[in-house]
């Protein structure tokens, strides 16, 4: 997502998304297709579903992956910084 003044510039998003979800609750990230749902107890955000990759998307396959991981590395830098875990559900 950027070096860490892009990531200490994001710290009041990354609240604000933390304290507007219920326990439980869902955000999505349309450009990329990651959902996390809201571990409160944990402290983390856990990424649950990843978009797919299908015919006819703008991206190719490899361009979506990279994408989402690039997005997911971003993530986990910025809730990081305020003291939220970030982790993938395990299958």
């Amino acid at each position: 997502m950027g070096s860490l003044g892009s990531i200490d510039g994001s710290r009041g998003f990354a609240r604000g998304i933390w304290d507007k979800l219920a326990d439980g609750g869902v955000w999505g990230i349309p450009r990329c297709g990651l959902v996390y749902r809201k571990d409160a107890e944990a402290k983390e955000l856990v990424l649950i579903m990843r978009m797919p990759w299908f015919e006819g998307l703008s991206a190719s396959e490899q361009q979506l992956l990279d994408s989402q991981e690039h997005d997911h590395a971003g993530i986990i830098d910025m809730f990081d910084a305020i003291g939220v875990g970030v982790r993938e559900e395990e299958a």
